[in-house]
């Protein structure tokens, strides 16, 4: 390696940066599906399924190109051709056939985003011993005789050869172009428990990679609690003189860096659905848009102490506000922002950027695991699934799909339907019962029917994440021992706005519940001092009485429903209340008519934990205060976004309000918070001179995004938001 450090820190951001902002939109992974193609075709007769999956990706990682550039510390790229339009469709009808989908995977495949892998054990067994280790639970299927079993298992086995396998022809690559360090480091990485960061960073990247850039399209996957993993390795390579700060940076840097090179260019929410042509897509790249959450500091579930180490600090350091990917997600325990001063400014400084940051407030969370059926040690072991949904590493999978796709789209509706219907007096007490009844009236005759009542593993489907989970060797099947049922609080200000305007329009002004409602069915187009009184009713955010009452007693209301609703569940369904709609609040709002709270036909319901716009009047310590009247105790996850004026937090007293006020958030029983810092002139100006800003990355849900590859009614909605 003859370039200096700062010459290869410089060589890798900049291909980073280049890659988020400059790579064309029609850049495809083509090596990957002219592979998958051959390959799928010539093991079409294999079966069962298991054999034909570990089989196939042996002979995928014996053959795909590992590409390595000069300044490159950790080894794993993939080839990438840019076509015309009339390439792209010859490569697609030559290569996409009956054995391929749609995105240029095997139709044998069934991997999906929304992962956590057993990172503890990756890192601290290493590869050779996690095989070994499914081996022996081989050989007690084949004792027990159970061939499928066995077959699931063998499957498995070839999984891990194909990486060891990989990793081995890593160091090859490396060798050749000179990189001694780290042809060693992927050596060790294949053969054994890495002993140094840089073997183990290589090793977590080596199977992040060929999850995200080979396997599974919107490859979401958590990275695992890295600075409570890598403590130990970290700080006796530091003590023996193998590593110093500065090449532990590097290292840093150079997996950072390697996270934003696998992705594509636009925002899957909604860019891409209004212009497909601004988006790469996952069908070019399987990773285009997927976020890869690496969790920092926490409560170590061994000690029952706060993770804060010299590691914790240099991963936070090393954030570059430039990338996209990784997400840090930072579990902010008791009095952090005290008893760890110095970590807690460098980590708001990198949100004062606008990094790819969040906090998460384990005060809360982990109290959320407890009361809904975890043990304090999964409590305290928690991640998060991107998407902004909790997980217990390795054990659960989100089953989204039963609730889901439903009172997201329709809770606030749902709740409008219980105030409209409601034939009693509107005092609180009645409202409550009211909309108790209703929801647990819809819950149990249309979504209890269609929850899975038993957890039996499944040995006819191998997934490349069973490599990776807890019990599928022992189990011999695809398994997991817990099933998350995310019920979603879908723009939760909105439904606090509107039973709260209905108590004080009806029970404060006087205004008829009949009135009130023929003005919402009526588009408030007869009624404009309705319109005005809904307008200007109590909103979260605003610090009323009113508002925080109903951001309270509302909430327990609707969970105590669900919980009663499915109390009679199997043991491995857990609810999971996320306060969380992504960025599908404008497609939400375009399906509701006009509601109490003042909001008009189509328009967008609140984002996330977000205020309804407008409603955020006195500032962002009202703001918090008002939010933290929500009972977040029961919630597993939910995104905030706040933007902040970047000239009213500069310097270093700007830092120390916004990191009192963030801290005492958290303390009073805040749940999440990310920042953009950006001036809403520079995002208009952005708008007007997309060029002139091809680097301006704003914060979106859980993401950051490019600002000018955004669709303009995605750029119209941030620069709506309310700013502080």
């Amino acid at each position: 390696m003859n370039k200096s450090y700062s010459e290869i820190r410089k060589a890798i951001s900049d291909e980073a940066i280049a890659a988020l902002t400059k790579k064309p939109i029609a850049t495809y992974s083509s090596e990957r599906v002219r592979l998958w193609s051959e390959i799928a075709a010539e093991m079409s007769d294999v079966s069962p399924q298991p054999l034909r999956f570990g089989g196939a990706l042996y002979r995928f990682l014996s053959q795909v190109s590992i590409p390595v550039k000069d300044h490159d510390i950790l080894i794993g790229r993939m080839v990438e051709e840019t076509f015309t339009e009339d390439e792209e469709m010859i490569f697609r009808k030559k290569y996409i056939n009956k054995h391929l989908k749609w995105h240029g995977i095997p139709t044998f495949i069934t991997d999906i985003g929304h992962q956590s892998f057993f990172w503890n054990d990756v890192i601290s067994k290493g590869l050779p011993a996690i095989r070994d280790h499914a081996q022996s639970c081989l050989h007690k299927h084949e004792r027990a005789g159970d061939e499928k079993k066995c077959d699931f298992v063998r499957g498995m086995l070839s999984i891990y050869d194909a990486i060891i396998l990989f990793i081995n022809r890593s160091a090859e690559a490396a060798e050749r172009a000179g990189l001694t360090r780290s042809a060693q480091a992927c050596r060790k990485a294949a053969s054994g428990a890495p002993d140094t960061l840089h073997s183990a960073l290589q090793l977590i990247w080596s199977i992040e990679f060929i999850f995200c850039a080979y396997i599974a399209p919107n490859p979401t996957l958590t990275l695992g609690r890295l600075d409570l993993f890598l403590k130990d390795i970290y700080e006796k390579d530091i003590a023996s003189g193998n590593l110093d700060h500065e090449t532990a940076s590097l290292l840093i840097d150079d997996f950072y860096a390697k996270n934003n090179l696998i992705m594509g260019r636009g925002e899957h929410q909604l860019s891409q659905q209004e212009n497909a042509d601004v988006c790469t897509g996952w069908h070019r790249i399987l990773a285009y848009d997927s976020p890869q959450y690496l969790i920092l500091s926490g409560t170590d579930p061994d000690s029952n102490e706060t993770v804060a180490s010299d590691l914790t600090k240099l991963f936070i350091e090393r954030i570059n506000p430039k990338y996209k990917n990784p997400v840090i997600v930072f579990r902010y325990t008791s009095d952090f922002a005290k008893n760890h001063a110095d970590i807690w400014r460098s980590l708001i400084k990198s949100m004062r950027d606008s990094a790819s940051v969040m906090i998460y407030n384990d005060i809360v969370t982990c109290k959320m695991y407890e009361k809904y059926g975890s043990s304090r040690r999964e409590a305290l072991s928690h991640e998060f699934f991107g998407c902004n949904w909790p997980t217990i590493p390795a054990r659960d999978i989100p089953a989204y799909n039963v609730f889901h796709y439903g009172f997201d789209r329709s809770m606030a509706w749902t709740l409008f339907e219980a105030l409209r219907e409601h034939r009693g007096k509107f005092s609180r007490e009645e409202m409550l019962r009211s909309v108790y009844d209703h929801f647990y009236r819809k819950i149990t005759t249309e979504f209890i029917p269609n929850i899975p009542k038993n957890n039996d593993p499944n040995p006819n489907e191998l997934r490349f994440c069973s490599c990776f989970s807890y019990k599928n060797a022992e189990k011999g099947g695809l398994y997991f021992d817990y099933h998350n049922l995310i019920v979603p609080f879908g723009g939760i200000s909105t439904l606090i706005d509107m039973i709260s305007a209905v108590d004080h329009l009806v029970n404060r002004k006087n205004i008829s519940p009949e009135r009130l409602f023929a003005a919402c069915e009526s588009e408030f187009e007869n009624d404009p001092v309705i319109h005005a009184l809904c307008k200007n009713a109590p909103k979260l955010g605003d610090g009323n009485e009113t508002s925080a009452f109903w951001a309270k007693a509302l909430t327990e209301t609707i969970i105590k429903a669900y919980v009663d609703a499915c109390k009679d569940q199997p043991d491995f369904l857990r609810l999971r209340f996320c306060a969380e709609n992504d960025t599908w609040h404008i497609e939400r709002g375009e399906l509701f008519g006009a509601t109490p709270d003042g909001r008009r036909k189509g328009e967008p319901i609140a984002q996330n934990c977000q205020p309804s716009v407008g409603a955020a009047k006195n500032g962002i310590t009202a703001m918090l205060s008002s939010l933290a009247c929500i009972p977040f105790e029961n919630f597993g996850s939910g995104a905030l976004n706040v933007t902040v004026q970047p000239s009213n937090f500069s310097g270093d007293n700007g830092l120390e309000n916004l990191s009192n006020i963030l801290s005492v958030y958290f303390e009073k029983g805040g749940l999440q918070i990310q920042l953009s810092s950006v001036d809403k002139e520079l995002l208009l100006d952005a708008q007007k001179n997309p060029e002139m800003h091809r680097d301006l990355m704003v914060r979106i849900t859980g993401y950051s995004a490019v600002f000018v590859d955004m669709c303009k009614k995605a750029q119209d909605d941030l620069i709506s938001r309310n700013t502080f």
